[in-house]
């Protein structure tokens, strides 16, 4: 990696210019979450720019301000974190706490401070130099071990969030920021190979490993759509629902009970209610004339599912009617998926096959197989 200079200049350089759009807002979606993503990506900017000035002799002209861009690195990993946290929250709401993720930070700042002062460092007897230095070597590949693990895990349960709320998922399932974490992932492997390996061969790409996951970012949240766009009454109302458990108290007595599930009956099987492309848990709710935590409530409890799946397999037995009927001829796949209420080809096939065991092709097919032997 010291032989790319250059190449980390303008990984560095591309890395201040996406941060700071993200600081902009220029698209005024995710807001809180974009600003720390933002930020996020600035302090991996400066910890990609150390390179190119060592090259310069920065640390040697100006040894606080290059000291102080090695310290921003305690910040880059809290930063992503605290981005995905407000990115999977629906109504997400400053809270005191997030500054505990800033204390290695502050704590290394304070262990720095004589340096900043007399510009010399700390002396220790060489037993105990032994251990601060070993402290110093494994804290910050530890810190972004951890907030790694903590981050994908925060992505993975969002996904689940989004089946109780929501019919479709394709527009706001982060999958582009968990392709990200993958990615982050690999470089975390190149720089413990830095750190703590030295293999020659990892090396030499870690500078492209750079560049490539800037520009990734770069072009997906730079187009990102607002992840939970719901008027802020819904937003309060999603964020109070209460997590489904066999053995929790009822939300919802048993005569509301049965009246809801009479209406979400007529609304499905009459009214076919799945087919708009839209439908959210808010929508369902306004519908039945119930608040989001008892319709979430009645679909969880009688039908043992999620709304997620709950709708979706109304649309796939449309789908199937629809396959099978002269529309097929009419239509192309695409055509069947909107007139089934999805919103993509990609989702509708997934789902098909899902609870069909086969693609809406091979059902086709198989079904017309079946009907020449029974003629």
């Amino acid at each position: 990696m010291m032989d790319s200079p250059i190449i980390m200049s303008i990984t560095s350089g591309a890395a201040f210019l996406l941060g700071f759009l993200l600081l902009a807002h220029l698209r005024k979606v995710n807001v809180a979450a974009n600003s720390y993503l933002g930020l996020f990506v600035i302090t991996l900017g400066l910890a990609m720019v150390e390179i190119p000035l060592f090259y310069k002799n920065f640390h040697l002209e100006h040894p606080n301000w290059f000291e102080m861009i090695g310290l921003s690195r305690f910040l880059t990993a809290p930063l992503l974190y605290i981005s995905i946290l407000y990115f999977t929250s629906i109504n997400k709401k400053f809270d005191n706490k997030i500054l505990w993720h800033f204390l290695p930070f502050s704590i290394f700042l304070i262990f720095r401070l004589p340096f900043f002062i007399t510009g010399k460092n700390i002396e220790f007897s060489p037993e105990t130099g032994r251990i601060v230095f070993f402290v110093l070597r494994i804290a910050l590949p530890l810190q972004a071990l951890t907030y790694w693990i903590v981050s994908f895990i925060k992505l993975q349960k969002h996904l689940k969030k989004l089946h109780q709320i929501s019919s479709s998922t394709e527009k706001n399932d982060l999958i582009w920021l968990k392709y990200f974490l993958l990615i982050l992932a690999l470089i975390i492997v190149v720089w413990f190979n830095l750190v703590f390996f030295s293999l020659e061969y990892l090396i030499q790409f870690t500078p492209f490993i750079y560049l490539l996951s800037v520009f990734f970012l770069a072009y997906f949240s730079l187009q990102q759509k607002e992840i939970f766009d719901f008027s802020k009454s819904e937003l309060n109302e999603l964020s109070s629902i209460q997590i489904y458990k066999k053995d929790s108290p009822k939300r919802v007595s048993g005569n509301r009970l049965n009246e809801l599930d009479e209406k979400l009956r007529t609304l499905t099987e009459s009214e076919k209610v799945y087919l708009e492309n839209d439908l959210s848990l808010p929508k369902l709710a306004k519908r039945l004339e119930a608040s989001c935590n008892e319709t979430s409530f009645v679909i969880n409890e009688l039908y043992e599912d999620n709304f997620y799946n709950f709708i979706n397999k109304y649309r796939i037995e449309e789908a199937k009617k629809l396959l099978l009927s002269e529309k097929y001829n009419q239509l192309n796949v695409l055509g069947i998926a909107y007139e089934s209420g999805f919103n993509s080809k990609t989702t509708f096939n997934t789902t098909f096959k899902k609870y069909t065991g086969m693609s809406p092709t091979e059902f086709v097919k198989a079904n017309a197989i079946m009907i020449k032997k029974e003629a």
